[in-house]
């Protein structure tokens, strides 16, 4: 298969030593693949202390692969915690030491990630050119720039940027605090590739920085190399750490770009699939009521075709319309436009030739599904404002920006899952 994980890390330029380690391996007969990056916190002794130790409990309870790999992750993050507390209690002058961790297990023969994460070191998934952030920052700038009350760039820059709520060896009991280890597992199909880094790499230097790097033509090893020496460009502040896999296996024409299966609008869905062999079946019951079902039927397919042809010029054909497509006229900002996103209908049309329209705070979309035709319009931040002109939340499910030129941005579109799909973008 090739090269397809790789892990890598630097003491950055502004440290005396590193407190980062990291995991890059694979078990049972390559069926696995163990992305771990683990962090020792920063101004507290023996954080590197901290970070080793953690590194081999991991491995040790990862052996128990192929089990429930979630509650193994689990177990091993909790046995780190407790052994972590252990070596606290003996003094040495490392009462206070701690660390964060996150661990990723991929199944590449299966297409799927697991993953366990406890702190501001992150997990990125990259597909079809978009990088999006699965796990969250444990960190209160953290918190505010994932609901988007900061920007990317105000939030790298914050002096409390480094300050954490959770670490292994904080506290005593975790088992005992509800949701204190963030778990999760997604998709990890064909082409996809997953970044788990320190943030020492995600300090220093952007998502879109780091998308761009990722996306080059150039082997794994090599945009890891990459990764590192453009955080210590932008001036290595902190250990940067960062391990690489790719699902290289070949992806097919089969695997969908949607998010979820659209329930189909027409009726021949609701007839039922006979289960009689071929040579058992029986003449449909000429019965006044079946006749009537039938005519029932056939009207109405022929009435949604009608509709179908009438409105597939204004409405891409995959689209659910529930109303009649909105125009939004020229000359407008998106302040405007935001009132109107809060209605029900979930398809908006801007004007052909729309002038420029000024972003002077983010458009949150959370709608189920929601379709928006820019026809060409051109969306320019506000001089006063540094942030993303749409944040997506996770409770969407299936959002189109069709057509639109953003301008000016840095992030012009903030999500957390894979529920956008960008044409003519």
């Amino acid at each position: 298969m090739g090269e397809y994980f790789v892990g890598i890390t630097d003491k950055g330029k502004r440290r005396n030593h590193n407190e980062d380690t990291f995991i890059a391996c694979e078990f049972f007969n390559k069926e696995f693949v163990v992305a771990c990056v683990i962090d020792g916190v920063g101004g507290y002794s023996g954080g590197e202390v901290a970070a080793a130790i953690t590194r081999c409990v991991i491995l040790d309870h990862l052996k128990n692969l192929p089990a429930d790999i979630i509650a193994t992750l689990h177990t091993a993050v909790f046995a780190a915690n407790v052994t972590i507390r252990e070596e606290r209690s003996r003094g040495n002058n490392q009462e206070q030491m701690a660390c964060v961790l996150t661990c990723a297990v991929t199944d590449i023969k299966n297409n799927k990630l697991y993953y366990a994460h406890v702190g501001d070191t992150r997990l990125y998934l990259l597909r079809d050119h978009s990088l999006v952030k699965l796990s969250k920052d444990h960190s209160v700038v953290g918190f505010l720039e994932e609901s988007g009350r900061l920007s990317e760039e105000d939030a790298m820059s914050h002096p409390r940027r480094n300050e954490i709520t959770k670490a292994l060896g904080f506290e005593a009991d975790i088992h005992k605090i509800n949701d204190f280890i963030e778990t999760g597992q997604s998709p990890f199909l064909p082409g996809d590739t997953i970044l788990v880094c320190s943030d020492g790499l995600t300090d220093m230097i952007s998502t879109a920085t780091i998308s761009a790097i990722l996306l080059q033509k150039i082997s794994l090893t090599e945009k890891a190399k990459e990764l590192v020496a453009a955080a210590n460009e932008a001036g290595g502040n902190d250990n940067i750490t960062a391990v690489l896999v790719q699902n290289n296996k070949q992806p097919t024409p089969t695997v969908a770009l949607k998010p979820f299966e659209r329930k189909s609008t027409t009726a021949k869905n609701q007839i039922p699939v006979s289960n009689n062999s071929s040579e058992e079946k029986p003449d449909l019951p000429a019965t006044r009521k079946g006749s009537l079902i039938i005519c029932l039927i056939l009207f109405s397919l022929g009435i949604l075709a009608v509709l179908l042809f009438q409105n597939k010029s204004a409405v891409p054909a995959n689209n659910v319309v529930l109303k009649s497509v909105p125009v939004w006229p020229e000359n407008d900002t998106l302040e405007q436009f935001m009132r109107m996103v809060k209605d029900s209908t979930k398809n908006y049309s801007f004007n052909r030739g729309a002038s420029l329209l000024n972003v002077q705070k983010p458009v949150f979309i959370s709608k189920d599904s929601f379709y928006i035709k820019g026809n060409g319009v051109t969306i320019t931040n506000d001089s006063n404002y540094k942030g993303a002109a749409f944040i997506i939340s996770n409770t969407a499910k299936y959002i189109v920006l069709d057509s639109i030129v953003f301008k000016n941005f840095d992030v012009a579109v903030a999500v957390q899952k894979s529920n956008i799909e960008f044409k003519n973008v």
